[in-house]
């Protein structure tokens, strides 16, 4: 198989997705008949270049983190540049990967339904969805990385063998679907140590004050 493999993230340097990607191609080129080519897409310039290595492509692999319960304008932009090529996407096969920091993959099935329905609508074959949360540590090799990591390599590896994804195992990685019911106290203390130890850090590193981080400009 010959993979066309897209990763959206809009981050310039290292990004958890294709973190996860290097993992995936790890286990996909277990099979030596198997070769991909990769496709970065951040600037206006590799937009056009991804429409353009998507149309020429018969299996594509389209990666990226979720962004407010969607996908990150990019993304959304390839998507709809792509309306003008649909007579040439008919038949080609196509599969996601959705990864962010949350836990549970609850938070990613309403997209996961709209990527499908996108394909339908490109009349491309859709593959299925690799979702999988609590990413945002894995530049940082946290507790877990590992884990997630392996479970990635493992994925491509069967993806690589058979040329389609076992839904048993994508659910399987996905897991927890949701989380168990906390006590109310224990949230909000769970909170308050997110924002004070990991968001506040990362405003000041980007030059943003915690007031800032607050403002409402369309709402004053």
């Amino acid at each position: 198989m010959k993979l066309l493999i897209i990763n959206g993230s809009p981050k310039l340097g290292i990004n958890n997705t294709s973190i996860l990607l290097d993992k995936f191609i790890l286990g996909f080129k277990e099979n030596p008949d198997n070769t991909f080519q990769i496709c970065r897409m951040n600037t206006k310039e590799t937009y056009q270049k991804a429409v353009n290595e998507f149309v020429d492509a018969d299996n594509i692999l389209i990666a990226f983190p979720l962004y407010t319960y969607s996908m990150p304008a990019g993304i959304k932009l390839f998507f709809e540049s792509l309306e003008h090529y649909q007579k040439k996407c008919h038949g080609k096969k196509v599969a996601f990967l959705v990864q962010y920091g949350f836990v549970e993959a609850t938070h990613a099935r309403p997209l996961e339904k709209y990527l499908a329905f996108i394909c339908k609508i490109l009349e491309c074959e859709y593959m299925g969805t690799i979702i999988k949360g609590g990413c945002d540590g894995l530049s940082r090799n946290q507790i877990g990385a590992k884990k997630i990591l392996r479970g990635m390599y493992e994925i491509g590896k069967s993806f690589g063998a058979c040329g389609k994804f076992d839904y048993d195992q994508l659910n399987h990685y996905s897991a927890p679907e949701v989380t168990k019911k906390m006590n109310r106290l224990l949230v909000k203390i769970m909170f308050w140590a997110i924002n004070k130890f990991y968001w506040e850090r990362a405003f000041k590193k980007n030059g943003i004050s915690v007031k800032e981080s607050f403002a409402k400009p369309y709402g004053e």
